[in-house]
C-alpha cells in the first residue's frame, strides 16, 4: 500500500542518515505529507513516535559498531548522531542497561532487522483493513452539524446531508471534514453525519446537531480496500488486550458510541483511502 510504502522509503533514509540531524519536517517534506499526517501515520504504523525510533535506531547501531570495530566511543557516538559521548552513554544505559564500554567487553553481537523486516512485521499487524496499533488522542467537546437516520442506511444519511449543505450552507464551520457518529442501543443504531461547527447559534433548524464531551480516543486507521467490515472485531480485541488499561467510554446515559472521521486521505474504497475510527476509552482506577 502507498502509506506502507512511503513509511519504509522513511525507514531507509533514517538508516542512511543516523549520523545527521533526522526532524519531523524534513521527513514528512520528503514523504509528501504534512507533518502531522507523517507523524501519526508513522506512529500508527512503526508502533512509536518518530524521536524514539530514531533513537533508538542509533543505539542498535552503536551496539553492532561496538562488537564489530574498533573506533573509540566518541566516534561511534558521533557516528550514531549523539553530539556527545555523555548523551550517547545515558542513552544507551537507559536502553541497554549497561554502559557502551562494558557492552563492548560482553562482546554482544546485537540482531538489527533490515527496513523490509520491519514494513513486513508492520504489516503483519493489519487485521483484515484495520491497523492494530492504534493512536490515543484527546479531543475537547465536538458539535457536529448534520443529518441523522438509520444506522443501516448510512448511505441515504450522507446523500440526505450533501443536498442540505448544497441548499443550506453552514457558516460557521470549523472544517470540511466528515464525521460519522454511531450511536449504539441495544440492537438499534443510528447515525450522525455533518461537519464539525463551532456552536449551536445560527444553524438552521434543517440541521440536526450532535455533541460530543472532551474525551480521550483510540484512534483506528482503516484500510477501506482492505476489509472494512473487519473493524469491529479487531478494536474489540485491542479493547480486551491492551496492555495500557483502557476501556471502552460511553455516554453518560450509556450509549456505546463510535466516530468516523474522514479527511484528504479518504478516496472511496480505492486503494489506499483511509478512515480514522475513534473509540471513546478511559482508564478505569
Amino acid at each position: 500500500m502507498k502509506n506502507f510504502a512511503q513509511i519504509s522509503g522513511a525507514l531507509q533514509y533514517i538508516d542512511s542518515h543516523l549520523d545527521e540531524p533526522i526532524t519531523l519536517e524534513m521527513l514528512a517534506e520528503k514523504f509528501f505529507l504534512s507533518p502531522y499526517y507523517f507523524h501519526k501515520l508513522f506512529s500508527a504504523i512503526v508502533g512509536k513516535p518518530l524521536a524514539a525510533y530514531i533513537r533508538d535506531r542509533r543505539v542498535l547501531h552503536a551496539c553492532r559498531q561496538l562488537c564489530q570495530t574498533e573506533k573509540t566511543i566518541l566516534d561511534i557516538a558521533l557516528d550514531c548522531g549523539f553530539h556527545s559521548p555523555p548523551s550517547f552513554s545515558r542513552t544507551f544505559k537507559e536502553l541497554q542497561g549497561i554502559s557502551p564500554s562494558a557492552y563492548r567487553v560482553k562482546g554482544c553481537q546485537p540482531v538489527i532487522p533490515s527496513t523490509e523486516e520491519l514494513i513486513m512485521k508492520f504489516t503483519n499487524r493489519l487485521k483484515g483493513g484495520v491497523l492494530l496499533n492504534p493512536t490515543i488522542i484527546k479531543r475537547g467537546t465536538i458539535l457536529i452539524a448534520g443529518t441523522h437516520g438509520d444506522g443501516n442506511k448510512t448511505g441515504e444519511v450522507w446523500g440526505a446531508f450533501e443536498t442540505l449543505y448544497a441548499e443550506k450552507p453552514l457558516d460557521n464551520t470549523l472544517s470540511t471534514d466528515g464525521y460519522e457518529i454511531r450511536l449504539y442501543e441495544g440492537d438499534t443504531c443510528t447515525v450522525y453525519v455533518g461537519y464539525p461547527v463551532r456552536e449551536k447559534g445560527n444553524i438552521d433548524p434543517a440541521y440536526s446537531v450532535l455533541e460530543l464531551p472532551a474525551c480521550e480516543y483510540a484512534s483506528f486507521d482503516v484500510y477501506v480496500s482492505n476489509g472494512y467490515e473487519s473493524e469491529n472485531s479487531a478494536m474489540d480485541e485491542w479493547l480486551k488486550t491492551n496492555s495500557e488499561g483502557y476501556t471502552e467510554r460511553l455516554l453518560q446515559e450509556g450509549t456505546h458510541y463510535c466516530v468516523e472521521y474522514y479527511d484528504e486521505r479518504f478516496n472511496g474504497s480505492e486503494a489506499g483511502s483511509i478512515v480514522e475510527i475513534w473509540i471513546p476509552i478511559e482508564k478505569v482506577s
